[in-house]
């Protein structure tokens, strides 16, 4: 059985287009877990009403991203974690049952990262590609990847459990980069599959500017902490961090990426007692993912 989890904070109107959606898929048995993060807009009255067969838990404070989709994965009965954030649609009634399919099709494959529209429905999501190929060339192939978006993404749970989950203690922005690097260390591998797709109907929020000014460079320390040789922390974080500077200089922001590398070190006194560099194999294996390695390799 699949468990979606949908985190949610102060978008009632996009979770419940979310929740219409997923009550017309097709061709599976799935459960649906709605983790509110102590939304203000009325979101979990709103759910109770519309769609009482779904699944609700409260944080008891805002807690953020990573907090709020363990709580979801941690209550989840399903084999197979489905995640979406709470503003996308997902058009294609059967994206759940491709979900199975897939890993039907490729056993030793963990996790799939789904093609991720804007909100025209056929331009893809840019912002969102993170993966170690070009957009241009490979949207529409399957390859295997170090990274899936939070937006839209499909996980066997156990594995997600073995590697510790987000981790909480980035509160957002990065968490999906570190939970896909220790899984890869553990030796799972990540599909992109873009024919998994989700609509994402982004929006600013009033977190956005903080993310760029304050988490961005605080969270990419504290990634290098987590788990790079010193060496090669170094050799990640010279080129953000000065460009970091730089941009906050310019917008007026120096003040809060100062708070960023102050928090960053405090952050890191007690996680540098738990870090766990990666494998060297881990390693070698992620260089190669830069040639779009296809997935027959692990079907």
């Amino acid at each position: 059985m699949i468990s979606v989890v949908i985190p949610s904070f102060n978008r009632k109107d996009n979770v419940l287009a979310l929740l219409a959606d997923l009550t017309r898929q097709e061709g599976v048995e799935f459960e649906v877990i709605v983790v509110d993060d102590c939304s203000p807009d009325g979101t979990f009255e709103a759910v109770s009403r519309d769609f009482p067969q779904v699944r609700q838990i409260k944080n008891p404070k805002n807690s953020g991203p990573a907090v709020t989709r363990n709580r979801g994965v941690l209550a989840a009965k399903g084999e197979i974690i489905v995640g979406f954030d709470s503003d996308v649609t997902v058009p294609d009634t059967r994206v759940l049952a491709k979900v199975i399919e897939t890993f039907n099709r490729y056993p030793k494959v963990d996790g799939l990262a789904f093609r991720l529209f804007s909100p025209d429905g056929a331009s893809d999501d840019k912002p969102r590609w993170w993966h170690p190929v070009a957009i241009e060339s490979h949207a529409a192939s399957t390859f295997e990847t170090s990274y899936f978006s939070g937006t839209a993404y499909a996980f066997r749970r156990e594995p997600m459990l073995r590697a510790g989950l987000y981790p909480e203690w980035l509160y957002m922005h990065y968490e999906e980069v570190l939970l896909a690097y220790r899984m890869i260390d553990q030796g799972s591998v990540i599909l992109y599959v873009p024919r998994l797709t989700a609509v994402h109907h982004a929006r600013p929020t009033p977190r956005r500017n903080k993310i760029k000014t304050f988490y961005k460079p605080r969270n990419q320390i504290l990634l290098a902490v987590a788990c790079y040789t010193t060496w090669r922390g170094a050799i990640y974080l010279a080129p953000r961090l000065g460009l970091s500077a730089f941009q906050a200089l310019l917008g007026g922001h120096f003040g809060e990426f100062l708070a960023a590398i102050k928090s960053a070190r405090e952050l890191a006194r007690p996680l540098r007692s738990q870090r766990k560099p990666l494998a060297k194999k881990t390693w070698m294996y992620l260089a190669t993912l830069g040639r779009g390695v296809q997935p027959e390799t692990v079907s």
